[in-house]
């Protein structure tokens, strides 16, 4: 950039031209922000691209509903001055007449530090109410945060580590804003200010607690060794289902969908499926890899599961399902919700033996290998000696603590039946903000004045990020962002979500989610939903870590 004049002038006229006008690598490189915009950072203008999409057709996905739109897809890069790295952003740019002096960033999940672009990805979802929709790659090239983590054994790079944890997210919204302000003529209208980046945030199964969260899936692996029981993953399928069946009714609807884990926790007694029969068909393998948090290694070919359910069955979901407890009972963590699939149990299979044997899930042993060991490799190779307590100190050395972020409003949502994310760390988070705003205030007045800014959302159903095979009924916040627009903008608050069944034979039905803590139970047959609270199904929910010293929030 050589000077602002020359800039004003381009983008003076903006509201007054076309998306053909725009989208042209001249206009975009006169609206990049001013080289002493931002310190330390230097736009590299002569990386601009852009392309213009007209009238695309994008389908409905779980996080926006069909739409056709037409934007400027923008890409360009920038350096860290001194660091001659290269951040590759992009940006999708509604037409002027239809920009709405909106900005969304959008981030990503597990060890991305986005989804991706196209229309696979987030951008289509604010371009379709008129927002500037912006992603980074965070300087990685195409790689994950994982794989450059570590500048060799034992050294980290702490530059990509600050990048992926919330410098290359920051960084995007500032430069992305400033970008729209100059393209769009706004003026000052939008306020840019660190620590209160966001008028909204909407975050669908947050994984708080890192370390917690990825450790947390080795988990499994450790009990089923602990036990000597290695199960076959079809006990564990008939189990799921058998619990969806038993505790589908509980909220008052038979839909095939767990609305109320709280009350199978609370009724559902799982030795009574000792005994029960299974049998799943011999497989020729493949990769088990699906919407999970947790990183999948193909399965290798698999005989056919024919028998009944054992006690040692049912005595590993019990101990699972109760969450992490050290070597002295002290509870370490917390596990998903009866009825979520049991993905993390996975074992492998031996035609040598004929027999199942300990698999080490590859996300949980990667953690603790490549970010608590620093060794540049993919996993662990061995879980001998590992107890309980071994998991609680790996757990206690990764931890970091997030509390809260400033200003603005927080949708927070997440799957009951989430099979990666816990759906409890969720509400354990929840809690914890709760009692440190409002510590005197009783749990009816401390949720209200917290609604004013965060309400928290547990999705029947749901599992991580997506919808749910074996609860197909399950609805899903479709239009999350339609729903924050209107509460950040025109002050309706959300006291329930929209939702929408994206599948099954209820597809279609729009239905409401009950804010946290009121939970939903349905009356005239199913007909009508009402949100409730009952201590007993809260208290489910709410775990004492007492294997720490320090509070885990």
């Amino acid at each position: 950039m050589k000077g602002c004049l020359a800039l004003t002038t381009a983008v003076g006229a903006a509201h007054a031209s076309s998306l053909v006008d725009i989208c042209t690598d001249a206009y975009i490189k006169a609206a990049l922000p001013a080289e002493d915009t931002f310190q330390a950072i230097s736009m590299t203008s002569s990386s601009v691209s852009t392309k213009l999409h007209s009238n695309v057709s994008i389908s409905s996905s779980n996080f926006f509903p069909a739409a056709t739109i037409s934007y400027c897809d923008v890409t360009f890069n920038y350096t860290h001055i001194g660091r001659n790295d290269r951040v590759a952003l992009t940006y999708w740019m509604p037409a002027p007449a239809d920009f709405q002096n909106r900005f969304l960033t959008t981030g990503g999940e597990a060890y991305e530090i986005n989804e991706g672009s196209g229309t696979s990805g987030s951008l289509p979802g604010g371009v379709m109410y008129g927002a500037v929709s912006g992603l980074t790659d965070g300087g990685f090239n195409g790689q994950s945060f994982d794989d450059v983590f570590l500048l060799a054994n034992g050294t980290v790079d702490w530059q990509n580590t600050f990048m992926f944890g919330y410098q290359g997210i920051h960084e995007m919204m500032e430069i992305g804003r400033e970008l729209t302000r100059n393209l769009y003529n706004t003026g000052e209208k939008k306020v840019q200010r660190y620590g209160f980046d966001y008028d909204g945030i909407i975050v669908g199964a947050p994984a708080f607690r890192f370390a917690h969260q990825h450790i947390n899936h080795l988990v499994p692996n450790v009990v089923t060794q602990t036990m000597n029981y290695y199960p076959p993953p079809c006990e564990l399928e008939l189990i799921v289902n058998a619990t969806i069946a038993a505790c589908d009714p509980l909220d008052g609807r038979a839909d095939g969908v767990i609305a109320r884990s709280d009350l199978c926790k609370l009724h559902f007694n799982l030795t009574s499926l000792i005994g029960a029969p299974y049998y799943c068909a011999a497989s020729s393998g493949g990769s088990s890899l699906g919407l999970g948090f947790s990183k999948r290694q193909p399965m290798g070919a698999t005989p056919a599961q024919n028998g009944t359910v054992t006690a040692e069955a049912v005595q590993l979901v019990q101990t699972l399902l109760a969450g992490l407890k050290d070597n002295q009972g002290r509870q370490a963590y917390l596990y998903f919700q009866p009825g979520a699939d049991f993905d993390d149990v996975e074992t492998t299979y031996d035609t040598q033996t004929d027999a199942w044997g300990l698999f080490i899930d590859s996300n949980g042993g990667e953690f603790v290998a490549r970010f608590l060991n620093l060794q540049d490799v993919s996993s662990l190779s061995s879980l001998d000696n590992i107890t309980y307590d071994t998991i609680r100190d790996w757990m206690q050395m990764g931890w970091t603590i997030v509390l809260q972020q400033a200003g603005g409003k927080v949708l927070h949502f997440h799957g009951e039946h989430d099979p990666s994310v816990p759906t409890a760390s969720s509400v354990h988070y929840y809690e914890a903000v709760r009692k440190i705003m409002f510590p005197n205030e009783t749990l009816n007045t401390s949720a209200a004045a917290l609604g004013e800014f965060y309400r928290l959302y547990l999705v029947p159903g749901m599992a991580h990020c997506g919808t749910n095979s074996e609860q197909p009924n399950g609805p899903f916040p479709q239009t999350n962002l339609a729903v924050m627009i209107d509460w950040v903008e025109n002050g309706v608050v959300p006291v329930t979500l929209n939702s929408t069944v994206l599948q099954g034979y209820n597809e279609g039905e729009h239905q409401q989610i009950c804010a946290w803590p009121l939970r939903p139970l349905w009356s005239n047959n199913g007909t009508t939903m009402n949100c409730v609270f009952d201590q007993a199904s809260y208290d489910t929910w709410i775990y004492d870590f007492d294997a720490y010293k320090l509070p885990l929030y």
